[in-house]
């Protein structure tokens, strides 16, 4: 028998004793910000196959979850059944596709409108996470997503796009959401660990596949130092412990409540960007951040005050 809180609100519930919702929503805020914090190395993956790139990267993000796994005593479990297909699902959506898109995408748009696409994330979220489980989505929840969005995009800007691109940017959004969709179902059984090895594991194998029809000269380039510290980052920090956070939200308090976290990777990315030399934000981004945050607190606030603990069976 254990306690945990309940919203009155068609929120989903957090893990039995836990203290409210910030028990899911600091892991997805987390693994939003390191997932942004890849801005710090998109200089050094400039040139490179981009295929071979993303191998190489979701092949050390699956190695770094086993890794990380066994030292903490973490059981890995392979997917079976239906677990199989949301790992396929979620996979060659938001790992494979979501790249692919990317790829195409910067060819035929300025970088400002794919990340505005990204920004939308949180309110298909928000909407599509209590519908795939039967749910009437939370008001408040979306609300909070819409003005989480509208932060979003006022940090990343917005930038010009031919048809294609703004065909690319649109696609992102079904595609980035579809890796968080196809994975909640799996969760309870699989679990973010897990989830995040298996889907890591698919998406390195479906690019080495590409790039050895595509970009087999060009592989070498993948050697140099800056390159395979670039994929080193990329699979170890912004995918393998970035994935395994914001998949503990996802567990903890549903698709819907954990996507209006997605919006902490433009404010991430932003920051560590001018670390790294990059120009300081603008009052513009500034203000985007702070309505961000206020986002959260629409979406959120009102619903922890109102939480009340009862009692469940595991």
């Amino acid at each position: 028998m254990q306690t945990t809180p309940v919203p009155s609100s068609p929120l989903p519930r957090t893990f039995p004793g836990s203290p409210g919702l910030l028990w899911g929503l600091w892991p997805a805020l987390a693994g939003m910000a390191l997932l942004g914090s890849s801005v710090a190395v998109i200089g050094a993956t400039a040139g490179l196959p981009a295929f071979g790139l993303q191998s190489a990267r979701y092949a050390v993000a699956a190695l770094t979850v086993a890794a990380l796994a066994r030292l903490f005593g973490k059981r890995l479990v392979l997917p079976r059944g239906r677990d199989l297909l949301w790992v396929a699902g979620g996979a060659l959506s938001g790992l494979v596709g979501f790249n692919i898109a990317v790829v195409i995408g910067t060819a035929h748009a300025e970088p400002a409108v794919l990340g505005a696409a990204v920004a939308c994330i949180p309110i298909v979220l928000s909407v599509a996470g209590p519908l795939t489980r039967g749910k009437r989505p939370s008001r408040r929840l979306v609300a909070g997503a819409v003005v989480v969005s509208l932060g979003a995009v006022a940090v990343t800007g917005w930038g010009a796009a031919d048809a294609l691109g703004i065909l690319m940017a649109l696609s992102l959004i079904a595609l980035e959401a579809g890796l968080t969709l196809f994975g909640a179902p799996a969760l309870p059984r699989m679990g973010a660990w897990s989830y995040t090895a298996s889907t890591a594991a698919v998406a390195a194998l479906v690019f080495a596949v590409l790039s050895a029809a595509t970009e087999r000269a060009q592989l070498g380039l993948l050697l140099t130092p800056a390159s395979l510290g670039a994929v080193a980052y990329l699979g170890v920090v912004a995918t393998a412990l970035a994935f395994v956070l914001w998949f503990t939200g996802v567990g903890r308090i549903g698709a819907g409540g954990a996507g209006l976290a997605a919006g902490a990777a433009a404010p991430a990315a932003a920051l560590i960007g001018a670390l790294f030399g990059a120009p300081l934000p603008t009052l513009g981004t500034w203000l985007g951040m702070a309505v961000i945050g206020l986002g959260l607190a629409v979406g959120f606030a009102p619903l922890r005050r109102r939480a009340t603990a009862v009692p469940e069976r595991r």
